[in-house]
């Protein structure tokens, strides 16, 4: 209804809001690269050269940045779970140096996901990104994933695990890709790949997936669910083929959880490797 006053954010995603701030205003002071050591958890896991390691060495061993590259985002999408110990965001980021193109930003869409640590805080587990033709827009301020239809805990206790849904996923890939996901998908879910415009919305979604290849493999690695059981992610390998070129790499999804038990995607990334 015109002129409602919008639902307050819930104090756990609110504080995971203000960590991804305080983490983006870190980097500028002091760098991405000693930003990301302190913001990330010992446990984050990262990607890089087509090895899985944890992210913090795979971090450290990289070269200090140019002293003139900025890399500036803010969190502007995304959820937590009920139980407030698990949730993720998403943010555009230009990449900006003084001395390289000109000053022209590189852009770039990341997907952070957030655990509670012992201590209380946030620390980032998860932190995967695309790179994108142009600045990526967003409704003004932050945005929080829609609640409709809830996971509340009143389930049939058949209902498959988070990482079982995403196995069964990943076999219907190896077959088709629009079919795949077509059941799986929150009405309000996002697509990012490479070099293209994040696709929103269920029905964009599969229109572009259409013209897609099958995946050739896609396999389940990690997953993990909130206390409450109505947010996780999971993150695996997939190689693809299309036009006799192949491709590999990983995969990360968020998933919500629906009042029935079934789980579905709101957010999924490819990275190439």
């Amino acid at each position: 209804m015109a002129g409602q006053t919008p639902e307050p954010l819930p104090q756990a995603l609110t504080q995971m809001i203000e960590s991804e701030r305080a983490f983006a205003a870190r980097a500028l002071v002091i760098g991405w690269k000693q930003a990301f050591l302190e913001y990330f958890a010992p446990d984050a896991m990262g990607f890089s050269e087509g090895q899985v390691g944890l992210a913090r060495d795979q971090i450290a061993k990289n070269p200090d940045p140019p002293s003139d590259l900025q890399l500036i985002w803010e969190p502007r999408f995304g959820d937590m779970a009920g139980s407030g110990d698990l949730g993720y965001l998403n943010e555009p980021v230009r990449n900006v140096r003084a001395s390289r193109d000109g000053g022209r930003p590189r852009y770039y869409n990341y997907t952070s996901v957030w655990k509670r640590q012992r201590d209380g805080s946030f620390k980032v587990v998860m932190d995967v990104g695309i790179n994108t033709p142009g600045p990526v827009s967003f409704a003004p301020g932050f945005t929080r994933a829609p609640q409709t239809n809830r996971f509340t805990g009143d389930y049939d206790d058949t209902t498959p695990p988070l990482g079982t849904a995403d196995g069964l996923l990943n076999a219907e890939l190896r077959r088709d890709q629009a079919r795949a996901y077509r059941p799986n998908l929150t009405p309000s879910a996002r697509l990012h790949r490479p070099n293209v415009m994040p696709i929103v919305g269920d029905k964009r979604i599969l229109q572009w997936l259409a013209s897609q290849p099958a995946f050739t493999s896609a396999d389940t690695r990690f997953s993990e669910a909130a206390r409450s059981g109505d947010l996780g992610y999971t993150w695996g390998t997939y190689t693809t083929k299309a036009r006799g070129k192949a491709e590999g790499g990983f995969y990360v999804r968020t998933w919500a959880r629906e009042r029935n038990g079934q789980w579905k995607l709101a957010l999924d990334v490819l990275q190439p490797q």
